[in-house]
């Protein structure tokens, strides 16, 4: 289950600074297959997959999670690799865009998780620090 204390210590192993910096969220999902079926149609979405995301003045922080939130990996792109970058507003979600010259990541950002009130305080911490609009 997602919590603060272990999104820290998970974040020690990889010597990153948690300092209300951290969001979390998911690749966007994706329709597989539909089947139509009369009035109903079925869909097959492929499996998403889990990220935190630490942002920062150098940059930010791709965080593939495992399981229990536990990080498995660490992407780091530096703003100046950055040549579009982009956060959409949605009802319970937010849309980041990362663009560089080799790659387009497109991610959901979530606004809110059950019981874990800190993910709204740093939405706010990073909107208020400008690491939104950096780009």
């Amino acid at each position: 289950m997602l919590n603060l204390e272990k999104t820290k210590s998970e974040l020690k192993k990889y010597s990153f600074d948690y300092n209300n910096n951290i969001l979390c969220g998911h690749t966007k999902a994706k329709i597989k297959w539909i089947f139509p079926a009369g009035i109903i149609n079925v869909m097959a979405f492929e499996q998403a997959t889990s990220y935190l995301f630490g942002f920062s003045p150098k940059g930010i922080n791709f965080f593939p999670v495992q399981g229990d939130w536990n990080i498995a990996d660490n992407l780091f792109i530096s703003w100046d690799e950055i040549i579009n970058f982009k956060i959409k507003n949605g009802l319970l979600e937010n849309e980041m865009i990362v663009v560089t010259q080799s790659m387009k990541i497109e991610m959901k950002i979530n606004k809110i998780v059950a019981g874990n009130p800190w993910i709204k305080e740093n939405i706010n911490y990073l909107r208020a620090n400008n690491y939104f609009y950096n780009k």
